[in-house]
């Protein structure tokens, strides 16, 4: 029996094997980019979990982009169509890549998603702590409110216990104390 690939296919299988990878790179990509971007004297980088959607989108418009040309068998429309999301796929990437928080010797900084500005902070900018217990299931979470007002919470998962103790160290420098809730 004779096999009969066409282009068409190949687009189609592009397509499907972004859709099953999917999943797994959104466990691991978003984090992984945050670590390579940001990660100089840091002692741990956090990814907000919207970045997770954000990139979710952005795999989605890959997947299109390689099942429309499977659909619209490699015409002029379909290459066109599969280029700009392509193209678009970069804008959620890019974003996503963006925003973080993250905690090192000298303070908190954050970007949220979509924003131009980081803000930092300094250990003796920090006005408040306050630590929620987490509900049946969820993680507990750190509150810091800043002398501008400002805010900024981390949940306390694994990664974020690894830099409990530079935390509670920096805060007793300043004379903060973790307030419970």
């Amino acid at each position: 029996m004779e096999k009969n690939y066409r282009s068409k296919h190949v687009f189609l299988a592009i397509g499907i094997c972004i859709a099953v990878s999917a999943p797994f790179l959104l466990i691991f990509a978003p984090q992984t980019v945050a670590d390579i971007i940001h990660k100089k004297g840091i002692a741990q980088v956090f990814v907000p979990s919207e970045n997770y959607t954000v990139y979710g989108v952005g795999l989605l418009l890959l997947v299109i982009a390689a099942i429309l040309i499977s659909i619209l068998d490699i015409r002029r429309l379909s290459i066109i169509l599969s280029i700009a999301c392509l193209c678009l796929s970069v804008i959620p990437f890019w974003a996503a890549s963006q925003s973080f928080k993250l905690v090192s010797e000298d303070g908190l900084s954050y970007r949220t998603l979509f924003s131009k500005q980081e803000l930092s902070y300094t250990w003796s900018e920090v006005e408040r702590v306050i630590y929620y217990k987490g509900k049946q299931g969820d993680y507990p979470e750190y509150e810091f409110f800043f002398k501008d007002g400002n805010q900024l919470k981390f949940k306390a998962n694994a990664y974020f216990h690894t830099v409990v103790p530079l935390v509670t160290e920096r805060l007793k420098e300043v004379s903060v104390r973790i307030e419970r809730e």
